[in-house]
């Protein structure tokens, strides 16, 4: 065979099927970038090192690099314009921050966060500053020290890059406002209360019974959680879920939620410590809860299309859930809560722990139709054995209700 013939075989049945591909593909991605956007996230999903720290447990950190950043966020005109990035919890420590720190307000790195923070603080550009983080350490003379344990692929990064906060390109202006601040000296000073503030969670926060709950009650099944915060952590949290240790094959999920709340535990009396916990417990529990109700949820997503006519007549958010299926995860991820806090509380506070959930919702969150969702899912919840709950077991009926509400009887 010649030459000339194998050139034009290869052509053939190699460059111009991947010629044909690609445009596909280009095509595709112009004209449903979320779905080519959504398959590229599936298909190159990041992964991690798991420590053997955390295999089979929680660890609850404040890290240093993670500290560093939410401090140079916080000086940024658009944490400080906004309540829900900013914890009011710490008061002490946010001055402690502001005496600090505040000279530094015009330091190049905190310009950067601030143009990337200002159109839309919400986007994933704060959820990337956070994960990115976990991937340095800095030392005791303030010198960044990389230490991968997140592993996102080129590709991906390339893809989203006007999204993310790419540390790469920002490593020496970071590295500078360290030194020039001289971070590590702050953080040293303050590990007693860092420590205190981790003690505190861990006291507060029912994580062990929350995780196993909702390992019990869902198809999800996760190895390990690393919870995150920052003294400085307002009321924004996120999860990345599902990472896996490519050698090991473990599952881990990260939770990036607020410090505890600023009070002395030793003064309560019982029935204040059980209330004072299930408020912080759910704080943890629904952002730990997307990981098992929103893959649930997918499997649901044409009923649960077909069963809110218009998102906003459920959801009076000024921002955020401006979806079908993410309002319907926030309604049902406060709704397991609850069915969590009637097996868990004693049933002198159960009401009352529940009540205050749904007066949250309704009142502050705009989740208008919450509590009559909510009675309805712990009615049908009342007809199963605990122990033989399993929400998938209870979607159906819930979406149905959602079709006939406001009017049940029709």
């Amino acid at each position: 065979m010649s030459i000339k013939k194998i050139i034009k075989r290869i052509v053939k049945w190699v460059v111009l099927p991947i010629i044909v591909f690609s445009l596909l593909i280009t095509i595709t991605y112009l004209i449903k970038p979320k779905l080519m956007e959504d398959i590229a996230i599936e298909l190159l999903y990041p992964k991690v090192t798991i420590a053997k720290e955390y295999s089979d447990s929680y660890k609850i950190e404040i890290p240093k690099m993670y500290e560093l950043m939410y401090i140079a966020c916080s000086l940024t005109e658009t944490f400080q314009n906004d309540s829900n990035l900013i914890s009011k919890r710490v008061p002490k420590y946010l001055n402690d921050v502001k005496s600090h720190f505040s000279k530094f307000k015009n330091h190049d790195l905190i310009q950067v966060l601030e143009d990337k923070l200002k159109p839309n603080p919400y986007s994933q550009i704060q959820p990337t500053i956070r994960f990115f983080s976990l991937n340095y350490e800095i030392d005791d003379t303030n010198t960044l020290v990389h230490n991968e344990v997140f592993h996102v692929n080129k590709l991906l990064i390339k893809l989203f890059k006007d999204k993310l906060f790419y540390y790469a390109e920002y490593e020496d202006l970071i590295e500078d406002f360290a030194k020039a601040t001289d971070f590590s000296k702050f953080y040293k000073e303050h590990q007693s209360y860092y420590q205190k503030l981790i003690t505190d969670f861990d006291q507060l926060c029912d994580i062990k019974v929350s995780w196993n709950f909702l390992e019990n009650r869902f198809t999800e099944s996760y190895n390990s959680y690393r919870i995150i915060f920052s003294p400085l952590t307002g009321g924004f949290h996120n999860t990345l879920p599902g990472l896996k240790d490519k050698e090991t094959g473990l599952q881990q999920t990260w939770l990036f939620v607020s410090a505890p709340p600023n009070i002395e535990i030793d003064t309560l009396t019982k029935d204040e410590l059980e209330i004072i916990k299930s408020k912080f417990t759910r704080e943890l529990f629904t952002e730990m809860n997307h990981n098992y109700v929103n893959p649930l949820s997918d499997t649901f997503s044409k009923s649960i299309e077909s069963s809110i006519m218009d998102y906003s007549d459920w959801n009076k958010q000024k921002r955020g859930y401006n979806s079908k299926i993410s309002t319907f995860n926030e309604y049902m991820t406060w709704g397991v809560f609850s069915i969590f806090a009637k097996e868990t509380y004693s049933e002198k506070n159960r009401d009352t722990i529940i009540s205050i959930q749904e007066k949250f919702m309704v009142e502050n969150r705009k989740f208008i139709h919450f509590k009559a969702f909510n009675r309805e899912l712990i009615r049908l919840s009342n007809n199963i054995n605990d122990d033989d709950l399993h929400f998938q077991n209870i979607y159906s009926d819930i979406l149905k209700w959602m079709r006939k509400y406001p009017n049940p009887e029709n």
